[in-house]
């Protein structure tokens, strides 16, 4: 019995040791570059789906769709999806509620393979106002940049997007 008592707290040591070792990383999760673009870009969005959800009514995965048809139409819905990065039932589901509410038109192709995905006259109008809201944002946030500073922020941001395609088609090699 006493061998088991001094073997439990031996082992409750090494977890204290090992937890403890993991403190002393010079660096928070919070600190990480991945975690300070994923916060900008959620600060961004949900600002975004604020305005949107009071101005137009749409949900978050709704105006994306309006955004993204609006830039790349026509889409098929895979398409769609990847540039959302959703699945295809979700992006389905956004599609079919901008076709009832009259924003989006899906049409079904001829020979059967899938579908084209543009936007409505109605459609259209929101997406240039949603652009014009969005624009105004992108004013705001790069106001206190000059020319060259914000020349220079947007090659770091290319540059990160490229090494972070780069992780993520390792990544998917790996499977």
């Amino acid at each position: 019995m006493e061998k088991a008592q001094v073997s439990r707290r031996n082992n409750g040591e090494r977890a204290r040791r090992s937890a403890g070792a993991s403190t002393k990383v010079a660096i928070k999760p919070s600190d990480l570059v991945s975690s300070r673009v994923m916060r900008l870009a959620t600060i961004l969005r949900r600002s975004s789906t604020l305005v949107y959800g009071r101005r137009f009514g749409l949900s978050q995965v709704e105006w994306r769709v309006v955004a993204l048809v609006g830039e790349h139409a026509p889409l098929s819905l895979n398409a769609l999806a990847e540039l959302m990065g959703l699945d295809k039932g979700q992006t389905s589901r956004a599609v079919s509620e901008l076709v009832a509410q009259r924003l989006v038109l899906r049409e079904y192709r001829r020979d059967g393979r899938g579908i084209r995905i543009t936007l409505t006259a109605r459609g259209a109008q929101i997406y240039d106002e949603l652009m014009t809201s969005a624009l105004e944002r992108n004013r705001v946030l790069l106001d206190g940049m000059s020319a060259a500073e914000r020349n220079e922020f947007f090659k770091i941001l290319d540059r990160l997007t490229g090494l972070a395609r780069g992780i993520l088609k390792r990544e998917q090699n790996a499977q």
